[in-house]
C-alpha cells in the first residue's frame, strides 16, 4: 500500500501549506486567520474529493432558475473584482489549489477512496500551515 502512495505531489502539498504558514506567521495574522484558513483549506479538500459528477449536479442546480443564475452571475462579478483587487494573493491560492488538484489526481489513479484522499489531503495540509509556523517561530527566536 505504501508503494502505491504519491510521494512526490504530497511532498509539493505540503511544501505549498508550509510557505503559507509561513507567510501567515510572518504578517502575525490574528489566531482568526489562522481558522479561516484552515476552514477554507478543509472545504476545498472537501470540494475536491468528491466526485466530478456531484461538483457539476450542484453547479447545475445552482443555474436551475432564473434568480439563482442571477445570484451566481452577481457572485462571479464580485469574485472577479477580488480576484484583480488580490492578484497577488490569488496565485498563493491557485498554487494550493493546484497542488490540491495534483494529490486528488495522482491518489485517484493509485485507487484510492473518496474518504482517503479527503482524509490525506486535509492531515498534510494542516501539517503544513503547522510546519510553517513553527519554522517562522524558530526562525525569529534564532535570528
Amino acid at each position: 500500500m505504501l508503494s502505491k502512495i504519491p510521494w512526490l505531489a504530497l511532498t509539493l502539498l505540503l511544501a505549498t501549506n508550509t510557505t503559507l504558514g509561513g507567510f501567515l506567521a510572518a504578517w502575525h495574522e490574528h489566531w482568526s486567520v489562522w481558522v479561516v484558513v484552515a476552514l477554507v483549506i478543509l472545504l476545498i479538500a472537501a470540494m475536491l474529493s468528491c466526485s466530478w459528477a456531484t461538483i457539476r449536479d450542484s453547479f447545475a442546480h445552482l443555474l436551475a432558475s432564473d434568480l439563482r443564475a442571477f445570484i451566481v452571475a452577481v457572485l462571479i462579478s464580485l469574485l472577479g473584482v477580488l480576484i484583480v483587487f488580490w492578484l497577488h494573493t490569488l496565485a498563493h491560492f491557485l498554487v494550493i489549489v493546484c497542488a490540491f488538484l495534483l494529490v486528488k489526481i495522482d491518489m485517484q489513479a493509485a485507487n484510492f477512496s473518496d474518504r482517503q484522499i479527503f482524509r490525506t489531503i486535509c492531515f498534510t495540509s494542516m501539517l503544513g500551515l503547522l510546519l510553517g509556523r513553527a519554522t517562522e517561530y524558530l526562525i525569529s527566536i534564532l535570528f
